[in-house]
C-alpha cells in the first residue's frame, strides 16, 4: 500500500523555470555572491525550542558544527537605505545556531533549519554535502515532513570607487531594464527594485495536496546601508546591483533527505542557468570566471 507521505515529487516531471541553456561548469574568482541558503520547514516540533530538546541534534551535527548558541529571531522585511529597523517585526521566536570555524552555520526552530554560507561558500558540491548533513540530523529526531524546501543565492556587486553604476557594463541590459540605461544622468539613481514571481504548476498525476515550484527573483540598484532579511541578515554597505534568487517548493513530501537533495541541485541548476545568462562578457571577465573543465 502507497503511504501518503509518498513525495510528490515522485509524481511530478517538472518543467524549467527559465528557457535557459544548463550553464557550463565555471567558477568565478572574484565571485559576487554573499550568502547561499537552504532551508526545510516542517511541521512544528515543540521540543527544538528547549535546551534538552536540541541537545539530540546538537550531538548529530558536533562534528561539523561544533559550536552552538541560543538566538532569538525576528523576520523583518527589506529596509532600502538608512531608513533604519522596519517597523511591525513578527513575534520572537528561539532558535539554535550552530557554527564551525569556517563561518557556514546551521539555524534551527521549531519549525524549520536553514544552511548558509557567506565567505566560507567554495562550492556546490561542498554546501550540498553540509545540506545532506543538517538533514540526516533532522531525521535523526524525528522530523516526519517536508513542508518546504528553498534554495536561496544572493549576489550583491559593489559599484567602483568613483564610477556610478559599474554595473551597467557587468549584466545584460534586458536584466537591467531602463534604470540601466542612458536616459538616467549620472549621479541621480537612488533605488530601483524589481521583483518577479514565478509559479510552476505540477504536471503528472498528482493525488497528495497541491504542490508548486515556485521562484522569486528580486534584482536592482540599492543604495548604501541597505538592510536584506536573509539568514544572517545581510548588510550592504555601499552602493550596489542586488541578485535575490530564491527557488523553492510548496507541498508536504516524506523527509527523505536523498529525495529532497535531488531537488536542491536542480533549484540550483535554475539559478545558475540564470545567473549565468545576466553576465554580459565583460562582466564575466570582471569577476574572473573561469571554465571547469
Amino acid at each position: 500500500m502507497e503511504s501518503k507521505w509518498k513525495s510528490w515529487w515522485e509524481k511530478v516531471t517538472p518543467l524549467p523555470l527559465f528557457q535557459l541553456p544548463e550553464a557550463p561548469r565555471y567558477r568565478l574568482q572574484r565571485a559576487p555572491l554573499v550568502q547561499a541558503i537552504a532551508q526545510v520547514r516542517y511541521p512544528i516540533i515543540a521540543r527544538l525550542e528547549s535546551l534538552s530538546g536540541i541537545a539530540p541534534l546538537q550531538d548529530a551535527l558536533r562534528e561539523d558544527f561544533p559550536y552552538m548558541e541560543q538566538e532569538m529571531a525576528q523576520e523583518v522585511s527589506l529596509v532600502v537605505g538608512p531608513a533604519g529597523p522596519a517597523a511591525g517585526a513578527s513575534e520572537a521566536s528561539i532558535t539554535w545556531k550552530l557554527t564551525n570555524d569556517s563561518g557556514t552555520q546551521i539555524v534551527v526552530g521549531a519549525g524549520s533549519a536553514s544552511l548558509s554560507a557567506g565567505a566560507s561558500y567554495t562550492t556546490v558540491e561542498a554546501f550540498a554535502a553540509d545540506f545532506e548533513r543538517m538533514l540526516n540530523a533532522l531525521i535523526s529526531v524525528g522530523v516526519p515532513r517536508c513542508d518546504r524546501l528553498g534554495v536561496r543565492y544572493l549576489s550583491v556587486a559593489e559599484d567602483l570607487p568613483g564610477e556610478d553604476r559599474s554595473w551597467r557594463r557587468w549584466f545584460k541590459p534586458e536584466l537591467l531594464g531602463w534604470a540601466g540605461s542612458e536616459i538616467i544622468a549620472d549621479g541621480v539613481l537612488e533605488t530601483s527594485i524589481n521583483q518577479v514571481m514565478l509559479r510552476q504548476p505540477p504536471t503528472g498525476d498528482l493525488s497528495g495536496p497541491p504542490a508548486d515550484i515556485q521562484a522569486t527573483v528580486r534584482h536592482g540598484a540599492v543604495p548604501g546601508q541597505t538592510q536584506v532579511p536573509s539568514i544572517p541578515p545581510l548588510h550592504i554597505a555601499v552602493p550596489s546591483y542586488l541578485i535575490d534568487l530564491d527557488v523553492y517548493s510548496v507541498g508536504h513530501q516524506r523527509f527523505q533527505p536523498a529525495s529532497i537533495l535531488e531537488q536542491f541541485e536542480l533549484f540550483h541548476q535554475q539559478i545558475d542557468r540564470f545567473f549565468f545568462w545576466s553576465l554580459t562578457d565583460e562582466g564575466a571577465k570582471h569577476f574572473g570566471m573561469v571554465n571547469d573543465t
